[in-house]
């Protein structure tokens, strides 16, 4: 799974099929479709020691039949490319999962319909400061189809999205330091990417604007790619172009030529920024 950041998981609607080997191609029935989407795809929260943080979810059954659909929780943490990797099973060693209480871990949402979804957080009284994360999935009732005329292939549908959910306890924040800038490839062009490493005890994120003036005298605003910083963590932040219609990142159309100067203020989550003024090469 993949954010525009890790865990920035957009609002989904789609169909996953997890189909089994076999040794021929099948068409799956239209029946088998996962048509939902969960909203918010991110929640970040706040609690002290001994807190019960309450949270809605809302599950949108967009398809024309009743949705059966089963919750749990899971851990992650990031891949490599930044994509959110789920685990499943027990919880790992420190989890917080086994402070969260759903409501059901079964809910059934009517056609066109859309259902809230309660869980709480219960957080111990002797918490540390530091950050719970967990994800907080739901699936399509998992079940088997067998099409007409291949009767000895069973074929498993199961369809799932992820709420990605932090939630910072007493005190803690993030600590950000930019590292370094420097010019990289990105999807076959060139773009600055910035290197943060976060030295706190709860994650961050960067947000702002530079104003950059290329060797070709192409003059863009690049934004930072508001990607998540785990504690104890460096990661490279892309700062791609503007699209003014929208506030948002794009592809740039042309390569940025370096050397390339860029300008500016980026913000940190929770307070502070880094001031920018220099010449990449």
């Amino acid at each position: 799974m993949k954010s525009k950041s890790t865990d920035n998981l957009s609002f989904v609607r789609g169909i996953t099929l997890l189909l089994a080997t076999a040794t021929m191609l099948v068409a799956v029935p239209a029946r088998a479709g996962f048509d939902v989407s969960v909203s918010p795809p991110r929640l970040e929260l706040h609690a002290r020691p001994g807190d019960v943080v309450r949270q809605t979810i809302s599950i949108n059954n967009l398809g024309n039949d009743p949705g059966r659909y089963l919750t749990k929780t899971a851990d992650w943490e990031l891949g490599a490319s930044g994509e959110a990797l789920l685990q499943e099973g027990a919880p790992k060693q420190g989890s917080c999962r086994p402070w969260v209480r759903l409501e059901r871990h079964e809910i059934g949402v009517a056609p066109g319909d859309t259902r809230n979804y309660r869980f709480e957080v219960h957080v111990p009284q002797d918490a540390r400061n530091g950050e719970c994360r967990l994800a907080l999935l739901v699936s399509s009732d998992a079940g088997t189809v067998t099409p007409s005329g291949a009767s000895f292939i069973s074929i498993p549908i199961v369809g799932r999205l992820a709420v990605i959910v932090y939630v910072t306890i007493g005190d803690a924040k993030p600590v950000m330091k930019l590292e370094r800038i420097a010019m990289q490839k990105v999807n076959g062009k060139h773009l600055p990417v910035a290197t943060f490493r976060n030295g706190g005890d709860a994650h961050g994120r960067v947000s702002g604007h530079l104003e950059a003036l290329d060797a070709n005298r192409h003059k863009v605003y690049l934004i930072a790619d508001e990607s998540v910083i785990l504690p104890n963590s460096a990661r490279g932040i892309t700062l791609t172009p503007m699209d003014w219609s929208s506030g948002e990142g794009k592809p740039p159309t042309f390569d940025l030529t370096p050397p390339m100067h860029i300008r500016g203020t980026l913000q940190f989550l929770g307070g502070g920024e880094v001031k920018i003024d220099q010449v990449l090469r």
